[in-house]
């Protein structure tokens, strides 16, 4: 190597380890606005959760008092059918006791509102700072729930409609609405202030990563002077001499020992490129499974992978769950594949990566496996052409969160300079995988309190609601499987299948008690009432993702189809808009199969459970009609595992 050469790699690497350090502190204070902006979210949805449940313990308190006067007056007057006396008697009592744990919730929660903090998983949440302009509304509430709280306990004791009683309840819906208004009022003090102290920690950063920035543009001044100049002229020169990176093999000059150089200085330079703008979009509202996309396309020419797939820590660190995936069109369905698996990670060598916290490499996964027991997910990947990997813990502080595989459908094909490369970029990704897991809890658990909001009018549907998203989960994934819909439904498609499809029939809470209740056939003019329940889910559902839009967010799309949609019939005789054939969302045409054949195969209060093979008869039997006839068709395709899982959920007494 001449001293030339030396001299343009020493002022290479000095100026590039500088620009490093530089882009380095710069991402640093984006990643420390990003743990703020999530530390902010995490307080603003916990306080709104803890606060905003005051305001519905407020309305729940009122509505409990309400039911209780009813209940007791069609005791008292005996306006009820005999028969019917243990049934109101249980519901009087169950209703007394969610008035008292409402009122005893709601006591408890302002205690310590009232002291300047709430408590959320054993973690105190404070804002004392806003104790002076609290002091007000708390005065003017604690007026209000003095006696707001007495009128409870005088229905409470007295439990029945006596003078003293109604005068009560006459108090309770008088001024729930005042109540209601403190707690909103209190709940807006909490959450300007809650912003105010974070804006000011959030202002501080952006002026050091403004003052990175500066630096960054005055030392790539200085690095273009001492550096791309030189090799601007040395590219020239090259040109002149018919030189090119993509023809440097044919190279015959006596300087072609500088296209190393240049082939490494491009291939850094794209590198970072690919790096900045992945560092743009971790700062931006973009969902994982896009970084995910992102990373893998852009970084695959520099590192030979054919797959990158992540799979996340749960149940306290007990198990590991295939979560996310994106192959190459070498690898068919493996993402798909691999959904299902949930396991025990002390059952599998990946415990070893949790707990040293250091990558693993395996350069030939068919030797490996020999050598090991031979779990399934193992024959999975072998089958689907994986033949080595690279894996590394996804790490926030001491904490591992996941794990990512990087894996090639060619032996061998890993070396210890891969792993540095691929290490920053599984610890770059880590804030952004968060940000979504937080994400996906909130979707999770905002579903689940809609769905309960069914199951708390109609007790027969929870455990329906679990069997047909099992059902409709599974329905998806073979679909998945078939050339007619496998670039159309992946693993995405698939879990919203399963988050969504409890959702279906969430329009029933605007139905009233004696028509959804009703145990015998409802009359023509009843169903007619029943059916809007379609169009009021599918706007209750709008309303809630116009909100999530303003937020650069797209949740409950799915949700909504699913609502909409679940009782149009194929040959357009449904509702609530007749639509037919493909016109029907797929999802909901899944969601229709699913929810039909659990309710035949299940118990209801009009009917005993049909038998498997008479439901699956009468699934056939609409097919065409009813149902979408290639998903009945896929249906019976697969109608080994659906039986199996039927039986598994009898065999739990869950059917």
């Amino acid at each position: 190597m001449s001293s030339k050469e030396k001299s343009i790699g020493q002022i290479y690497k000095k100026h590039i380890k500088l620009i490093i350090i530089l882009i380095s502190a710069t991402v640093l204070s984006i990643f420390f606005l990003l743990l703020i902006n999530l530390n902010r979210n995490y307080k603003d949805s916990n306080l709104v959760n803890v606060l905003g449940k005051q305001s519905m313990l407020t309305q729940m308190m009122a509505k409990n008092t309400g039911r209780i006067y009813t209940i007791n007056s069609v005791l008292q007057e005996n306006l009820y059918d005999k028969s019917n006396e243990e049934n109101l008697k249980y519901k009087l009592s169950q209703t007394i006791k969610k008035l008292e744990d409402s009122k005893d919730e709601y006591d408890r929660q302002y205690s310590l509102i009232k002291k300047g903090y709430v408590v959320v998983d054993n973690k105190k949440i404070s804002f004392k700072g806003a104790e002076k302009k609290l002091i007000p509304v708390f005065e003017k509430n604690d007026e209000i729930w003095s006696n707001f709280k007495e009128s409870i306990d005088i229905v409470l004791k007295e439990q029945s409609n006596s003078q003293e009683t109604i005068k009560a309840i006459k108090y309770i819906n008088e001024n729930n609405e005042k109540l209601l208004n403190y707690s909103e009022e209190i709940t807006r003090i909490v959450l300007d202030y809650n912003n105010k102290e974070t804006m000011i920690i959030y202002y501080i950063i952006i002026i050091l990563a403004v003052l990175m920035l500066v630096f960054l543009a005055l030392f790539i001044n200085k690095a273009y002077k001492e550096l791309f100049v030189p090799i601007s002229q040395l590219y020239k020169g090259m040109s002149q001499l018919g030189i090119t990176l993509e023809d440097s093999l044919d190279v015959k000059s006596e300087k072609n020992d500088l296209m190393p150089v240049f082939s490494e200085v491009n291939m850094v330079f794209n590198q970072l490129n690919s790096l900045i703008t992945l560092i743009e979009n971790l700062n931006k509202n973009i969902p994982f499974k896009d970084i995910l996309e992102y990373i893998f396309k852009s970084f695959s020419k520099y590192i030979p992978y054919t797959h990158i797939g992540v799979a996340l820590i749960d149940d306290d660190g007990k198990t590991i769950k295939a979560s996310y995936g994106i192959s190459d069109k070498v690898h068919k369905n493996l993402a798909e594949n691999m959904a299902e698996f949930k396991i025990d990670i002390n059952k599998t060598s990946l415990s070893r990566i949790v707990e040293s916290g250091k990558e693993r490499i395996i350069n030939d996964l068919e030797e490996y496996v020999k050598k090991v027991s031979d779990k399934e997910y193992n024959k999975i990947l072998l089958e689907a052409g994986i033949r080595a990997s690279i894996t590394f813990p996804l790490k926030n502080k001491n904490e591992v969160i996941g794990i990512i595989f990087f894996s090639s459908n060619i032996k061998n094909v890993y070396r210890k300079e891969h792993v540095r490369f691929l290490r920053m970029l599984a610890n770059s990704i880590v804030l952004s995988l968060e940000k979504d897991i937080f994400n996906q809890d909130m979707i999770i658990s905002s579903t689940l309190a809609l769905a309960k909001l069914t199951e708390e009018r109609d007790l027969e549907t929870g455990e329906h609601l679990y069997r047909m998203k099992i059902y409709s989960k599974m329905i998806a994934k073979f679909l998945s499987k078939e050339e007619k819909y496998k670039n159309i439904i992946d693993l995405e498609y698939i879990n919203n299948i399963e988050r969504f499809s409890p959702l279906h029939d969430i329009g029933k809470v605007a139905i009233r008690d004696e028509i959804l209740l009703k145990p015998g056939k409802l009359t023509a003019e009843e169903f007619e009432i029943m059916k809007t329940h379609a169009l009021y889910g599918a706007k209750v559902l709008k309303a809630a993702e116009e909100n999530l839009k303003k937020k650069g967010r797209n949740i409950f799309f799915m949700a909504i189809e699913i609502a909409e949609g679940h009782h149009e019939k194929w040959d357009g005789s449904g509702y609530p808009y007749g639509k037919k054939g493909e016109e029907i969302p797929l999802s909901a045409r899944i969601v229709a199969i699913a929810d039909a054949f659990d309710a035949l195969t299940s118990k209801r209060p009009y009917k005993e459970p049909f038998s498997f093979e008479h439901s699956v008869k009468i699934i056939n039997e609409g097919s065409g009609t009813h149902f979408d006839p290639y998903i009945v068709e896929v249906f019976n395709k697969n109608i080994d595992k659906i039986k199996s899982k039927y039986l598994e959920f009898k065999y739990k007494n869950i059917l």
